[in-house]
């Protein structure tokens, strides 16, 4: 431990005497390191953490597969009577839970408020072990219909509106127009489903568990295995109920689908697709650190030459190679410390950029902080990297000749060759890492921009969004949701600036929206095939318009088209194309419902583009569309094209509402651009994220290049001026040094494209449409590394070329 302490010392005094090299060092190993840190606090908080909950090995999602309907992984929801099935039928769990997102007008103290929240079964509170910090939770007993007017708080809900009180519980509030009595507030952090601040028990009517709503998928199931059983057994007692329900309902299609009760642990379902994203963070901030070790490596190897005589001298008194390497990792540790330290003080910078970024893209993003298994992972990789980079200088310290190196009269040009050779090993090394960077940042801008070139059916620019849902104890009848609506959207039309104004069940890209079994009269396929799922979209008229979606043929909806009309409807031209192929569909026949739905015919008036609206890359169902005054709905989304600032509209538009109720509240008030960014925000994130250290690798990669062909000159400055004395031009000297950077760059160029196939497999379910091997941008890469290289290697050929003989050769 003494001579530990002296080698310490001394390295902090080495490194003092060198304050220029020890500053770039630091800074360079900082970035890396804070690099790591943030990503690795981000895997952490979003993957590795588990979910805050007794035994969460035992919670799992449970989805309904259904093949062939344009659902992203062929998961649906879970309809009522499904729930009923499984709660029968299963033998693997010991308890189920539904749960349905829902919103509330919630007026307190005569101010409304729309609060997001669920209706969910009793059951799922004692399975998730949460315990209401006041009050009780919901009784078995509520979830019936009649019994469901209870109401449990968030407790941020609690905080914000109540201020806290406790004597909340026992009182009574309206929440969508009705009186409902608030039984106890949730602990504080607890909102599932994501974000909910208010719970009431879900209650299920006789006719929503009949054969009618076995299509109405909407419910989220979650369930918890019983003690001692694996997922696995959960799973193949899942295929037993499968075949039960199949066989039990011969009426409803399933096998049309290939349906099966399919499992995923929780967490897994709710970090969702961003684990790939994540690891290839986590293998570009590695590639990063990588790169600047390799550039703190080559600086020391320079250090080391320098300080040759000085290891000469320490071996004739009497230290051996093991004493050598020991001070030199002693030396380098220390510095990657430092540079730990600097770390630890910019991962909170970068982290709070990322986490800003991706709060839309990153589920429970919110978790992520610089803790005590952070700072651990901080200073592991620190003492790892010290030791990494300090491997090349210690090499070459052990393989030099002591004896040769003092005859040298104290030039210190000793083991020049060798480190000539690693470092040009280095160079290659960097040059190929930054290629695999450069090639993924470039995949994903490619597969990037092609799914924003994608033709999504609606024109995105100037349409402003918002959403109300009317409380059905004030609008108890049908004609006074459908009058409301009529009334605000007519005095939405004639605020200036207002283009086109409409309204309906579900925008493209909100994750909202109901679908179902549709008929179609028609005799292009066999009766068996002439049942599709399809989107279900009540619309008002103007809403077509207002979104930009073209109407092909036939007609739009009008305001005659109400609900003592004869029942029409508005299809899509997939649609169209499929079930009247060469036919025209206006005067053609559908109604909602299998073949034996006694739902009254609809006649097609019209068809409109199809649109994408789950998800921007994949084809979304056939869309069936019918007005909204026909079967009005309570919720409804609002869409306003503008002329000019949408959100610069939202209080003239509120005000328009306000003006037919003014105890209405809207919410979710966004463009339809910033719903699309949602949409985007993974891809946008991971792109942003890779191509940021894309970036930092190459200026890395270029620094580095300059940093050994700047050495490199120096040391064949009396070659140089041998050559320039037998008439060699400035000309050959520049082809020369920019020959040798190139020669280079070139081997870490093709074992660079070696590392980028191997990086891109990591990354291929991020990319769309765009190939791992897209020859464009591994061309691109190579030229913009070629370019960048050549840039780094011209300042010193620059300085070569006006190399002065006489003194070059007169230290010789």
């Amino acid at each position: 431990m003494g001579n530990l302490g002296q080698d310490l010392r001394y390295g902090l005094r080495m490194l003092a005497r060198t304050p220029g090299f020890t500053a770039v060092a630091i800074l360079t190993l900082g970035l890396g390191i804070g690099a790591n840190t943030a990503i690795f606090s981000l895997v952490d908080a979003v993957l590795l953490r588990p979910l805050p909950y007794p035994q969460p090995q035992q919670l799992l999602k449970l989805w309904m597969r259904f093949t062939g309907i344009g659902l992203p992984k062929d998961r649906n929801w879970v309809s009522p009577p499904e729930f009923r099935d499984l709660q029968t039928l299963n033998r693997s769990f010991s308890s189920l839970a539904a749960l349905n997102t829902a919103s509330f007008n919630v007026t307190a103290a005569g101010s409304p408020e729309r609060v997001e929240g669920a209706a969910v079964s009793p059951s799922l509170f004692p399975m998730l072990g949460v315990s209401p910090v006041l009050g009780r939770a919901f009784l078995p007993e509520e979830a019936q219909p009649g019994r469901d007017r209870e109401l449990l708080l968030g407790y941020g809900l609690w905080q914000r509106r109540f201020g806290g009180d406790p004597g909340i519980v026992g009182r009574t509030l309206e929440a969508n127009g009705a009186p409902m009595l608030v039984v106890g507030v949730l602990p504080k952090g607890f909102d599932y489903p994501f974000q909910a601040e208010l719970w009431q028990p879900l209650a299920f009517t006789a006719d929503q568990l009949g054969p009618n709503y076995r299509g109405a998928h909407g419910l989220e199931v979650l369930g918890r295995i019983k003690p001692g059983m694996t997922p696995a057994q959960a799973g193949d007692d899942m295929a037993a109920v499968t075949s039960a329900i199949v066989k039990e309902n011969p009426a409803y299609p399933y096998r049309k689908f290939n349906f099966a009760v399919l499992l995923v642990p929780l967490l897994e379902d709710t970090v969702g697709d961003v684990q790939t994203a994540l690891w290839v963070l986590v293998a570009a901030v590695g590639f990063v650190l990588l790169i600047g070790c390799v550039n703190v490596a080559s600086l020391l190897l320079a250090r080391a030459s320098a300080r040759q005589k000085e290891m000469a001298i320490r071996v004739a008194l009497g230290a051996g190679p093991g004493r050598i390497t020991r001070q030199l990792l002693t030396e380098s540790v220390t510095l990657a410390a430092l540079g730990g330290v600097a770390g630890i003080f910019l991962a909170p910078l970068i982290l709070f950029e990322i986490t800003r970024m991706g709060s839309v893209a990153l589920p429970r993003i919110s978790g992520a902080r610089i803790d005590a298994p952070v700072l651990a992972f901080t200073a592991l990789i620190s003492v790892a990297t010290g030791i990494l980079f300090g491997l090349a200088p210690a090499w070459q310290a052990r393989r030099s000749a002591p004896s040769e190196e003092l005859k040298e009269g104290g030039r210190g040009g000793g083991g020049g060759a060798a480190s000539s050779r690693m470092r040009a090993v280095l160079v290659a090394a960097e040059t190929a890492i930054a290629v695999g960077l450069l090639v993924g940042a470039g995949l994903l801008l490619r597969s990037f921009l092609r799914v924003l070139s994608l033709d999504q059916g609606f024109r995105a620019a100037s349409v402003l969004t918002m959403r109300v849902s009317l409380p059905a104890t004030k609008y108890n009848k049908p004609e006074q949701v459908s009058a409301f609506y009529q009334d605000i959207l007519r005095g939405i039309d004639r605020l200036p600036g207002v283009i086109a104004a409409g309204a309906t069940a579900a925008l493209p890209l909100s994750g909202l929206g109901g679908s179902g079994t549709t008929t179609i009269d028609t005799t292009a396929v066999p009766p068996d095939q002439a049942t599709p799922e399809t989107d279900w979209r009540p619309v008002t008229p103007g809403y077509f318009q207002a979104m930009g979606i073209p109407v092909l043929r036939g007609r739009d909806f009008t305001e005659s088209d109400i609900a003592t009309a004869a029942p029409v409807a508005i299809v899509d031209d997939a649609l169209a194309r499929t079930y009247w192929p060469n036919e025209n569909p206006i005067g053609k026949r559908l109604r909602l419902g299998g073949l034996t739905s006694t739902a009254p015919w609809k006649t097609v008036v019209g068809v409109v583009g199809h649109l994408r609206y789950r998800a921007l890359e994949d084809p979304s169902r056939p869309q069936l569309y019918w007005p909204e005054a026909q079967q009005p709905r309570a919720t409804m989304s609002l869409a306003i094209r503008t002329g000019s600032d949408p959100l610069g509209m939202a209080g003239a538009v509120e005000g328009a509402i306000h003006a037919v109720d003014p105890d209405q509240p809207v919410y979710q008030i966004r463009t339809i651009e910033q719903l699309k960014s949602d949409w985007m925000a993974s891809r946008r994130l991971s792109l942003v994220l890779v191509g940021l250290f894309a970036a930092v690798a190459l200026a890395l990669a270029a620094v580095g290049i300059f940093g050994v062909m700047a050495y490199s000159v120096a040391r064949r400055s009396h070659e140089i001026g041998i050559r320039m004395a037998l008439g060699a031009r400035p000309g050959d000297v520049l082809r020369l040094v920019l020959g040798h950077g190139a020669s280079l760059v070139g081997a870490g160029l093709a074992v660079g494209a070696v590392v980028a196939l191997a990086l891109v497999q990591l990354m291929k379910s991020l990319l769309y449409r765009t190939s791992t091997v897209d020859p464009a941008t591994f061309i691109a890469v190579g030229a913009v590394l070629l370019v960048v290289a050549l840039a780094a290697c011209y300042v010193p050929a620059h300085r070569a070329m006006r190399v002065d003989p006489t003194v070059a050769l007169r230290y010789q």
